[in-house]
């Protein structure tokens, strides 16, 4: 597959995740995808993201939006920049030992994915946890 192809099927791939559409997240992810996500290498396969995401977007954040900044490609990679925004109105996020405080969010991160045959095998990511839990009152802010 092109380029094209691969940001169309990351496109996707992020639309899924902000509809919740677990099936089409299933379909995407190649049966041994390596997920080195925004939070940090973290359990490989489709159903552990799903389990973090469906966290994050029923329990932690359940008014959360996300929306691709930034969306391009090159060889077998694709980037991306996705803006989180949602408020902890839901359940705490016991694992920071935060409870539900109704603080507001605003958070970006960057995934680089690694594409085979229209399914991704890879992710790299990076996200501002710090500032995340600056804004969620769990650490003090700086200059």
């Amino acid at each position: 597959m092109g380029v094209d192809e691969n940001v169309a099927t990351i496109s996707r791939l992020e639309e899924a995740y902000e509809a919740l559409d677990w099936d089409t997240v299933r379909e995407i992810l190649a049966p041994d995808f390596q997920n080195g996500g925004p939070m940090g290498d973290q359990l490989p396969g489709a159903e552990a993201v799903i389990a973090g995401a469906t966290q994050a977007a029923t329990e932690y954040f359940p008014d959360k939006k996300q929306v691709v900044l930034d969306l391009f490609g090159e060889d077998d990679k694709v980037v991306s920049r996705v803006r989180l925004t949602g408020s902890n109105s839901g359940k705490g996020i016991d694992w920071a030992q935060i409870p539900p405080n109704g603080n507001q969010v605003d958070v970006e991160w960057i995934t680089i994915y690694r594409l085979d045959g229209g399914q991704v095998l890879q992710t790299w990511g990076q996200m501002d946890v710090a500032k995340m839990m600056m804004q969620l009152g769990a650490m003090e802010g700086g200059n």
